[in-house]
């Protein structure tokens, strides 16, 4: 019988080591999850980094070539309305040289001109609008020197004034370009 008790004592300590040997897997359980979770929610938020990262270098990207297009519709508008200014005030011109002049190159640069500077708005900042309001009126008085009476010819114009305000314009059109590119190339693209 004393063999009964001495097993009946082992099972009654193996039964302690028992929950603390379940208690030390429960617990390694345990870390483990929280490691997992740990690991889990770590990976998320990086990849929600690298995402906004990525995003914003898309925005960047789209930003930089819409600015590109800024500048090259703005320079060749301006070289359009020159010319147009020429041909307006050259007595050699005839009126279907001045209307096709105006159709052919100075209306499609208007409508890239245009087509860009709304663009630009959609993608660029606040202080970027700013800047590209002072482009839209500048644009606009070129505009407004070249074709004025296109149709009609120098025939009354003060051609040295007419030229002396529109190289003005010009100077300021490209100016406030210049002024919204400084801007941007300053701010981080």
């Amino acid at each position: 019988m004393t063999q009964k008790k001495d097993t009946a004592s082992d099972g009654a300590h193996e039964r302690p080591k028992q929950r603390s040997t379940t208690f030390a897997a429960l617990a390694g359980a345990l870390i483990g999850a929280l490691a997992g979770l740990t690991g889990s929610a770590l990976a998320y938020f990086e990849a929600k980094d690298t995402h906004r990262e990525e995003a914003g270098a898309r925005r960047a990207d789209i930003r930089r070539a819409a600015y590109v297009e800024l500048a090259a519709s703005t320079n060749k508008y301006v070289q359009q309305a020159t010319q147009l200014l020429s041909v307006r005030l050259d007595p050699a011109k005839s009126a279907e040289e001045r209307r096709r002049q105006f159709e052919d190159k100075y209306a499609p640069a208007n409508t890239d001109l245009a087509r860009a500077v709304t663009t630009v708005r959609l993608v660029t900042t606040p202080e970027g609008r700013r800047d590209l309001e002072r482009i839209g009126i500048r644009s606009a008085r070129v505009g407004e020197l070249a074709t004025d009476r296109y149709v009609e010819g120098p025939e009354g114009v003060d051609v040295k004034k007419t030229g002396a305000e529109f190289a003005e314009a010009v100077r300021q059109q490209l100016a406030a370009l210049q002024a919204f590119m400084d801007r941007a190339a300053d701010s981080a693209l």
